[in-house]
């Protein structure tokens, strides 16, 4: 079982605002909201326990009822320093067993993804605590009384982050010595650190930032609005055999369907690597080969894969945009029974999907009936 500690017990004065900046709008929700979710969307989280200011109890516990946050399972009041409400969280634990992990964060970073938790999960089940963090980028240096004492190798410095996770006997004993000895770490695997503790470094994205002043909420908001554009193209010829004709997930007919050893779906195929390259990944056939050999032939299965994948970049699709260029078939005639193909596969509103087509007049291969080529277009956000 793997068990998310949220840590929402502060205040934020940094944030110079009445109000808790968790309770802060971040593209139209909360900040904690944003956190919550990525949390609740895991798969790989089992429960969660939100550990909250006293004072604004009744707040967070309005927001996990409206976002029916089901996986919550207990709210419990922090403590006086942040090590205080991660104890107050741990304790809150009910029937764990020593080798459950547990997933402690930052209400304040919502730029967590799928893949990190996931990897900090893994780290933490194999090495015993994990830490998320990136190396730092600029030289660091020891300075005291105004002068510098001494310049710390950067190669060996990294800036931890959240989650940290570590197996649950593990941050029992580590949170009860360090009390009984009157320990208090600036982070939760320091005290793991502190009695011989192995931790793992986990590597995440800068973006995984702790939104502490304004000007990180300003930061954050450009984040979330920041679209990425992808292309792919592909294109197939018509087999001579009899094979089911299949374009955007739809049969259109039971034969002159594409020269490929999958279905041959161009528009598939084509979304396929508009995604993979809006996401930094490479074409189908460098991942599709792989499925061909365990006998995947359904296009809708690649796409399952990117999907997957864009998921855990914490990206959703705004648009797509499909141009096809073929004398055969009649596209226009087929459109609206793509587009409702694309809409369940996507999970995007119809309106969100554009598709035009193209005779090509003969001037090409395609235009001349051979084959179809398809040209698509995404945007992600």
């Amino acid at each position: 079982m793997n068990i998310a500690i949220i840590i929402a017990g502060g205040k934020g004065k940094r944030m110079r605002k009445r109000v808790n900046k968790l309770f802060l709008l971040l593209n139209k929700d909360p900040i904690i909201f944003h956190t919550i979710k990525k949390f609740q969307d895991s798969k790989n989280i089992n429960k969660i326990i939100l550990v909250v200011n006293p004072e604004d109890r009744k707040k967070f516990e309005s927001i996990v009822k409206k976002n029916k946050f089901e996986k919550i399972k207990k709210i419990v009041d922090g403590g006086p320093e942040r090590q205080d409400s991660v104890y107050n969280g741990i304790k809150a634990i009910e029937k764990a067993n020593n080798d459950d992990i547990i997933v402690i964060h930052n209400g304040s970073n919502p730029f967590v993804n799928d893949e990190l938790i996931n990897n900090s999960i893994n780290a933490a089940r194999k090495f015993g605590a994990a830490v998320a963090g990136f190396p730092a980028k600029d030289t660091i240096k020891v300075v005291e009384d105004g002068f510098v004492r001494q310049t710390i190798e950067r190669s060996l410095i990294w800036q931890a982050q959240t989650p940290q996770a570590m197996k649950y006997f593990l941050a029992k004993k580590a949170f009860e010595i360090a009390y009984r000895e009157k320990f208090y770490g600036t982070d939760d695997v320091s005290l793991v650190e502190k009695i011989g503790g192995q931790v793992k470094a986990v590597y995440c994205d800068r973006s995984n930032i702790k939104i502490t002043e304004q000007y990180d909420l300003a930061y954050a908001n450009k984040l979330v609005n920041a679209s990425r554009i992808g292309i792919g193209l592909d294109s197939h010829k018509f087999a001579d055999k009899k094979k089911p004709l299949i374009i955007g997930g739809v049969k259109i007919s039971d034969k002159n369907g594409f020269d490929a050893n999958s279905d041959g779906d161009v528009v598939l195929h084509a979304l396929f690597n508009a995604l993979s390259t809006a996401i930094g990944m490479k074409s189908l056939g460098f991942y599709a080969d792989k499925m061909l050999k365990e006998g995947v032939t359904d296009s809708k299965k690649y796409l399952e894969f990117i999907l997957g994948k864009v998921k855990e970049k914490n990206l959703k699709i705004q648009n797509v945009a499909i141009m096809l260029e073929g004398k055969k078939p009649k596209i226009d005639e087929h459109i609206d029974k793509i587009k409702n193909s694309l809409s369940k596969l996507l999970k995007l509103k119809e309106e969100n999907i554009g598709i035009a087509a193209t005779s090509g007049e003969e001037l090409t291969e395609f235009g001349k009936g051979k084959g179809m080529y398809c040209v698509v277009v995404v945007t992600l956000k």
